[in-house]
């Protein structure tokens, strides 16, 4: 093995040890329900990653703001308790297998469509996350706070649904990437200062 004896050893990230440094990052698989739930489809697909040997899974991204945060019509859900049931399932059931999980937690922003979601997409202002793409609503202070605790819940939602971490998407023109980009974001310093 050589210089790769290291990836078959265990990691220690705070209280929880990762069986081997073999992760399996996410990535969209569109087996969701179309209600945002976690289907058993689902369920099977992480189960054989599993019993491949990965050491850490990470779920695709979980809408953490229904609708105007949702990137998709088969995007997981975890903007309600009622999504915690599958959820618990899932870890569940790769648990068994000695394998930890994550869940990524993402709010679309500007990415969102107009038409799916019934309503202008919002973001840390009007300017479009691509070329061609529908100008957003700036989000007000009031309104960020909200989406701030609505992370919150939903981590704490992954957490009692038996995830061992989460991951927070803050990537692919997302809406966190939208606040941390001048391409996206034209919002004064008076206006941040007040989150």
């Amino acid at each position: 093995m050589g210089k790769f004896n290291s990836l078959f050893q265990p990691l220690e990230v705070r209280r929880c040890t990762i069986p081997n440094r073999i992760v399996m990052t996410p990535m969209g698989t569109n087996f969701a329900e179309n209600t945002g739930e976690m289907s058993f489809l689902h369920i099977d697909y992480y189960e054989q990653r599993a019993q491949g040997g990965a050491g850490l899974i990470i779920v695709e991204n979980a809408c953490v703001d229904y609708p105007a945060g949702s990137n998709g019509t088969t995007q997981l859900r975890l903007d309600l308790d009622s999504y915690i049931p599958r959820m618990f399932k899932l870890t569940e059931t790769i648990h068994k297998h000695d394998t930890k999980i994550a869940v990524q937690l993402n709010h679309a922003g500007a990415s969102a469509v107009a038409e799916r979601i019934n309503m202008q997409p919002v973001s840390a202002s009007n300017l479009p996350n691509k070329k061609g793409g529908a100008t957003p609503r700036p989000l007000t202070v009031e309104e960020i706070n909200s989406i701030v605790e609505s992370y919150a819940k939903a981590a704490k939602r992954a957490q009692i649904a038996g995830f061992d971490a989460v991951e927070i998407h803050c990537g692919h023109s997302y809406l966190i990437s939208q606040f941390l980009s001048p391409l996206t974001n034209n919002r004064t310093p008076e206006l941040f200062m007040k989150i």
